[in-house]
């Protein structure tokens, strides 16, 4: 089953119809995406579905079991191709810079990032408006419920509308946190990169942080929206909406090339776009 996993790994790999790297700088949102055909990323977790839905659930252990094997034949492939290329990964250089970058990654970890604390909390607010406001989201059905009956207004249009910023904010929601944290991690480690032509190329960092901010753009869109319906909510609407407006503020002076990242597939140029679908 590895065996075949791999030799199917290599096979989607090598397909030209995939933009290399799309998977990156997306939002994670695949069923409002119009770049699956596109994606790697996506290709891989089709080709790894299953009609049981034990393994879909992070809460079974068919789930992490089939993680594992997805896991395990990926590093399989990769130490394969690195052999081929004279590449010894247990020879003791490679443990050692390997050791530096995990203690790296421990000295992050014990940085206190504001960025990524003010993300974190905006998530927690966040959760605590939803249960709060429960009662006034039912209220409201009823509501639209009573317009319906007495073919009044808009209803069913309201209700769909109401849900789109629901969803929208409840997506972005720890979104933002994660990639915040991978982006300021990805900046600290620019900061001590020494290879000046690596130097040169765009920083992940900024990749990152582009993403984040468009989740923050359409978490305000959302909340502004959802603020237009709820009136009983203004107050704690307006908090959250300040705490976007400060973070995005910050992330853009802490990122200021981020806004001017390119993300693969869907920032480049139109030419490009169209050249893409020529050679897939």
């Amino acid at each position: 089953m590895g065996e075949d996993r791999i030799k199917r790994l290599r096979s989607m790999a090598r397909d030209k119809r995939f933009i290399s790297g799309i998977f990156n700088y997306c939002d994670r949102w695949c069923e409002r995406c119009p770049f699956t055909a596109r994606c790697l990323n996506f290709a891989m977790q089709e080709a790894d579905d299953t009609d049981d839905p034990g393994a879909r659930d992070t809460g079974n252990d068919k789930f992490w079991k089939k993680l594992e094997e997805i896991f395990r034949d990926t590093l399989t492939m990769i130490r394969e191709d690195a052999k081929a290329r004279g590449i010894d990964l247990e020879a003791p250089d490679t443990e050692a810079e390997a050791r530096t970058e995990e203690q790296k990654a421990r000295c992050f970890d014990e940085m206190e990032e504001p960025l990524v604390e003010s993300a974190m909390a905006y998530a927690k607010a966040v959760t605590g408006w939803m249960k709060k406001s429960g009662p006034l989201f039912e209220a409201k059905g009823t509501e639209l419920a009573t317009q319906a009956r007495l073919s009044v207004g808009r209803p069913q249009a309201e209700a769909e509308q109401l849900k789109e910023f629901a969803d929208v904010i409840s997506w972005y929601q720890y979104f933002i946190g994660a990639k915040l944290s991978r982006a300021v991690q990805g900046q600290a480690e620019d900061e001590m990169e020494t290879d000046e032509e690596m130097k040169q190329f765009p920083k992940d960092s900024d990749g990152s942080a582009k993403i984040a901010l468009i989740a923050i753009d359409r978490s305000i869109a959302a909340w502004s929206g959802l603020r237009g319906s709820l009136d009983e909510q203004n107050d704690s609407i307006l908090d959250l909406l300040a705490a976007l407006a400060r973070l995005r503020r910050e992330v853009e002076e802490k990122f200021p090339a981020a806004r001017a990242f390119v993300r693969p597939g869907f920032d480049e140029p139109e030419q490009t776009k169209a050249a893409r679908k020529k050679k897939a």
